[in-house]
């Protein structure tokens, strides 16, 4: 069988590839010039200005926005892709409010809540790189928004005030659950001899009904009635990475409140109109309690998040 003469290259000719190309080089600075004519490669946008251009797309609203710098997908043009992205993004949104607010949702029902939800989603969009932050505002939200808000306090609709009590007391849950606890001690963290401290993990709630059986239900499957209108004068606390939610009285509330704002112990039980007797009785059950803090006790500063 007859060799194949060589070729300039010093390759050898085949049937398969009959010739050689005499100079490699050519085609292939032929074809970058091409490409760096094509895309433009010197104007493309940094990585930092795509980033936050993308972000800004995302998270601004649909109207006006441009997919300038997205490629076309197979059966989508820049403006759909965009889109889809958008879409994906606000759905997860969506479901951590609706994690976050399982009793709120139960209450208004799904389609009211999800409206809600995306009208709050739309006026505060997600500014944190954690879930947790998302709700932060919902309470106020509705709060400025409701449509009795020009009429004065007590010609207002009770039904609306106990929506957005539940809305602030669920908010205050998850700050309980996830935030600084008392499970353990440390002795670097030791509250002054003779002084009290309320724990970081205790939230106190004046509230027009009581939203926080209702929700309790509610996380355990059931399907319970609205709550009726009644002051309620709450204390949220956590131990063991339980949260326990406690009815008040007035006197109790008072106290309490006083302490949290850093009153004396004398000074606020004397406001609270409680005696020597009486005083002794709580300080005792809530420093047993976890939800005060003396030389003896004091909490970790970890806290623990959980995504919805």
């Amino acid at each position: 069988m007859a060799r194949c003469p060589p070729c300039s290259n010093g390759t050898t000719a085949s049937r398969r590839c009959p010739t050689c190309s005499p100079n490699w080089t050519r085609p292939v600075r032929t074809s970058r010039t091409r490409l760096r004519s094509r895309w433009a490669v010197a104007s493309a946008p940094g990585l930092d200005e795509a980033q936050r251009w993308l972000q800004q797309a995302i998270l601004g609203p649909r109207e006006g926005q441009r997919a300038q710098l997205l490629a076309p997908a197979a059966r989508l043009a820049p403006a759909q892709c965009l889109d889809v992205y958008r879409g994906g993004y606000r759905l997860r949104l969506l479901e951590a409010m609706r994690g976050l607010h399982s009793g709120l949702r139960a209450l208004l029902g799904e389609e009211v809540f999800d409206d809600f939800a995306v009208d709050y989603l739309d006026a505060r969009p997600s500014r944190s790189y954690t879930l947790f932050e998302l709700d932060r505002h919902f309470a106020d939200f509705l709060a400025d928004h409701r449509p009795d808000r020009e009429r004065p306090a007590d010609r207002r609709e009770a039904w609306i005030d106990v929506v957005i009590d539940l809305a602030r007391y669920e908010r205050a849950f998850a700050e309980v659950y996830d935030g600084p606890g008392t499970e353990a001690v440390r002795d670097s963290h030791a509250v002054p001899p003779g002084e009290v401290r309320p724990a970081p993990c205790l939230r106190l709630l004046t509230l027009s009904a009581p939203v926080h059986t209702y929700a309790a239900a509610v996380r355990r499957g059931l399907e319970p009635a609205p709550p009726a209108p009644r002051p309620v004068r709450l204390a949220l606390s956590r131990r063991n990475y339980i949260v326990t939610a406690t009815e008040l009285d007035q006197a109790a509330h008072q106290f309490l409140t006083l302490l949290r704002e850093g009153r004396p112990v004398r000074t606020a039980a004397a406001a609270a109109g409680l005696d020597e007797e009486g005083t002794a009785r709580l300080l005792h059950r809530w420093t047993a309690d976890g939800w005060l803090l003396t030389d003896t006790t004091h909490p970790t500063p970890e806290s623990r998040r959980r995504t919805p």
